[in-house]
């Protein structure tokens, strides 16, 4: 049961033992979930525990995940043309309309506490355990345990502000006790959980492990956490680690050069941790199942969707982050990339053509049971957030080249457009990294956003930063609700 591979197979032995999806009902402890002690009978049953935190870490990466919904969706990259009628619930996060209860940012919430929930009863269960197992072995299953609670609570703070802060398994009559803990405590034990795991993880894995999260991908969420909290230079420490392991390239096709097609390499269905990855969410393509379900959601609300990769009509999408026009006029021209990021539209059945745009960044011929990983941090991240850290555009450059376009500081770049470091850093990790749930937590970062937004937004207001705490959760505790809700 060690295999990374097994942990799709080993769903219904974790629904078995305790580490099921069940809903939280946005009280912090699931009404399903078994008592403390009366599982994990041997060593296997942790391990497949441990394997399914792959999959719970799927999870917070999904479509309508908070990250999605926050780095893209509220940002200017992703918009809303047309979805179900009724009550909406994806309009008013990509128009800045939000109300106190929203059902997708309400689900998002619960969904992600339900991570928490399952990696501490891992973490609970390894720390308590009878059974005899190396130290080295345990160490190594708290780390993968404590590298997906860091993520959910990174995505949870950056998008809600002060939330409650659950490091243990609690009874039902304990959950009203945790309130909205402070921000600066939350990253304090972030930092503490990440370091413990970058000791804890491997630098590499080989066969059927590769996958799992290594010491580089602990050391990239860091980095991150650094960088969100103001400490570049404990950041840049973090990144020299990724960087000068030797273990990352923009090779990502591993051919021997540095081009195009390693970008377009990224982006097919079947690449899974390549070296150009130092940290992915893994799918697996399953029968009757939508394990990755970015492409469709992603794709047009609109019936008689031709998808111009797939010689047939597909059923309708989601209808959320269509590629904004302001998104698509920022490409450079002659920029590869924008091709993959944002197709104008597409033809219908009867040859007509619509104006809807729509990403191929998620794109899988497998249609109705994709399995295309998802990368949450990339290399070229890396030396994007690198070129920050030291105002250096070398690094900057380096993701540039590889695209074929001109580096920062030749004639040839657009340098009336972008005249400072700094804001060709912006433009790159927009055109780089978009719709890949970056964006907006990017602007809200370097203090950008007010001033992007506001020139974009009809309904931006600065108050509203942060999500709102869920109604629900308002209602049974009392707390105060984030500003302007």
């Amino acid at each position: 049961m060690d295999s990374l591979n097994t942990f799709f197979v080993c769903s219904f032995l974790i629904f078995v033992i305790g580490g099921c999806d069940v809903s939280s009902n946005l009280d912090l402890y699931p009404e399903d979930s078994l008592t403390e002690g009366n599982f994990y009978e041997d060593q296997s049953q942790i391990q497949a525990a441990v394997d399914d935190s792959y999959r719970q870490m799927g999870r917070l990466y999904d479509a309508f995940s908070i990250v999605d919904l926050y780095g893209n969706l509220f940002s200017d990259d992703g918009a809303v043309i047309a979805q179900l009628a009724g009550t909406p619930v994806d309009q008013p996060i990509d128009r800045h309309q939000i109300r106190s209860y929203n059902d997708r940012i309400q689900t998002a919430w619960e969904d992600t506490y339900n991570v928490i929930f399952n990696m501490n009863n891992i973490i609970n269960h390894v720390e308590k355990t009878d059974l005899e197992i190396e130290e080295e072995l345990k160490s190594k299953w708290l780390a993968q345990a404590l590298m997906v609670r860091s993520l959910a609570y990174f995505n949870l703070v950056r998008a809600f502000g002060d939330v409650p802060l659950v490091l243990k398994i609690i009874e039902p009559d304990e959950s009203s006790e945790y309130l909205r803990e402070d921000t600066n405590i939350i990253y304090e034990q972030l930092i503490d959980d990440l370091n413990f795991a970058k000791e804890n993880l491997p630098a590499k894995y080989s066969g059927d492990n590769v996958g799992r999260v290594t010491k580089y991908g602990a050391a990239a969420v860091l980095a991150k956490v650094y960088l969100t909290v103001g400490d570049n230079t404990a950041a840049q420490s973090e990144l020299e680690l990724i960087i000068n392991s030797g273990q990352f390239s923009l090779d990502a096709n591993a051919d021997g050069s540095i081009n195009t097609e390693d970008y377009k390499y990224l982006f097919e269905s079947d690449t899974k941790n390549s070296q150009a990855s130092v940290l992915e969410a893994q799918y697996m393509s399953g029968i009757n199942a939508r394990n990755s379900n970015h492409q469709e959601a992603y794709s047009p609300y609109l019936d008689n969707f031709n998808h111009p990769l797939i010689d047939e009509s597909i059923e309708r999408g989601g209808g959320v982050n269509t590629p904004t026009d302001d998104l698509a006029s920022e490409f450079e021209e002659g920029d590869p990339r924008k091709e993959l990021t944002v197709v104008p539209g597409f033809t219908t059945t009867s040859g007509d053509f619509v104006d809807y745009p729509f990403t191929l960044k998620y794109f899988d011929s497998n249609w109705y049971n994709p399995g295309q990983n998802f990368e949450v941090i990339r290399y070229a991240d890396i030396l994007l957030m690198y070129a920050e850290v030291t105002d250096d555009s070398e690094y900057l450059n380096k993701v540039r080249e590889r695209v074929g376009l001109a580096p920062f500081g030749s004639k040839k770049y657009p340098s009336n457009l972008y005249p400072t470091l700094k804001s060709a850093i912006e433009h790159e990790r927009r055109m780089e990294l978009a719709l890949e749930m970056h964006r907006m937590f990017d602007l809200v970062r370097t203090g950008r956003v007010i001033d992007v937004m506001q020139s974009k937004v009809e309904n931006f207001d600065s108050n509203q930063l942060l999500f709102p705490i869920p109604q629900n959760f308002i209602d049974k505790t009392g707390v105060k609700q984030n500003t302007g809700y």
